[in-house]
């Protein structure tokens, strides 16, 4: 009898397996921060396997290379910017941007707040300006130009830090909303933080980019991913804790400011994962005007609007 036993539950047919999940890599375009929360909170959440997909997020760093990434099949999804798809897509890698979890440009400048810069052209009216900034970056060769600082302010070499901004309190540098604002406030500077977009630079910023054409899960991916997004927006204590688990630079208090900060640069004038035809547009011509694409560029083909 019990050989009988066991013989029946050996040939049982095995329970049925439930849905096969589509695996896909994120590559962001820098380490875990809350700049990415929605597409934690997406995973954490289990939104992404709802959508039947197997998301592992790949953390990137100072000149991630994204695109190239989805270029050789090293992931399936790249964060990165606007105008970085749009010069990448010029050079022949075939990616098309579908959503934008940053709908105004985090870039900027930070001075210290007593030097009572108002606007970023202020900076070009007081004589032997310093600019620590990436020097030939697309936002540095737009500004220079855009006021005419060419031989007024000098562009010199960012080191990645805010060490010499603390220590100067003439000190100027590229950042981001995200960063270093609240990486400077954190050890009692007083800051000002001077964003892109006020010069007409505004690329959308931490973007969804797929292959060109976007593969059948690329849909899912990006439902799931707003959903994310908005349950982020709301509460973001979950993917902050995660955040900081991977990321041992974010300590609460620097989450909770860089939080507060991005917030809205993440929704803007028109919600969470919004485009236009005209933003598209304005990025392709700004890049016509400082030479790193050519005259009759168009940004057609290098986005899907939701």
């Amino acid at each position: 009898m019990f050989f009988a036993l066991f013989l029946a539950c050996a040939t049982e047919a095995p329970p049925p397996a439930g849905p096969t999940l589509t695996p896909i890599r994120v590559a962001l375009n820098w380490y875990p921060e809350p700049e990415f929360g929605g597409f934690y909170e997406a995973e954490l959440s289990g939104l992404y396997e709802k959508a039947g997909l197997d998301v592992t997020i790949l953390p990137g760093g100072p000149g991630a290379p994204t695109l190239e990434l989805l270029g050789t099949g090293s992931a399936e999804v790249a964060i990165t910017g606007a105008d970085d798809l749009l010069l990448k897509r010029a050079r022949g890698i075939q990616a098309v941007g579908l959503w934008p979890a940053f709908q105004d440009n985090p870039q900027g400048l930070m001075a210290h707040a007593a030097a009572g810069y108002a606007t970023i052209e202020d900076i070009g009216k007081k004589p032997g300006a310093r600019v620590a900034i990436e020097v030939g970056s697309p936002f540095q060769i737009w500004t220079w130009k855009r006021y005419a600082w060419e031989g007024r302010v000098e562009a010199v070499p960012y080191a990645g830090t805010v060490g010499a901004f603390l220590a100067d309190p003439s000190f100027i540098q590229q950042g981001y909303v995200t960063s270093e604002p609240c990486v400077a406030q954190a050890q009692g500077a007083q800051v000002t933080f001077l964003g892109a977009a006020s010069t007409g630079w505004n690329p959308y910023a931490s973007l969804v980019a797929v292959a060109d054409p976007p593969p059948p899960w690329a849909a899912a991916f990006v439902k799931a991913t707003a959903e994310g997004w908005a349950a982020y927006m709301n509460s973001p204590g979950r993917a902050n804790a995660e955040i900081s688990r991977l990321n041992d630079q974010m300590k609460p208090a620097l989450l909770d400011c860089i939080t507060k900060a991005q917030a809205p640069y993440v929704t803007g004038s028109e919600g969470i994962g919004a485009m236009t035809e005209a933003r598209w547009t304005a990025v392709v011509d700004n890049l016509v005007t400082v030479g790193l694409l050519p005259a009759g560029s168009t940004a057609a083909g290098a986005y899907r609007l939701p």
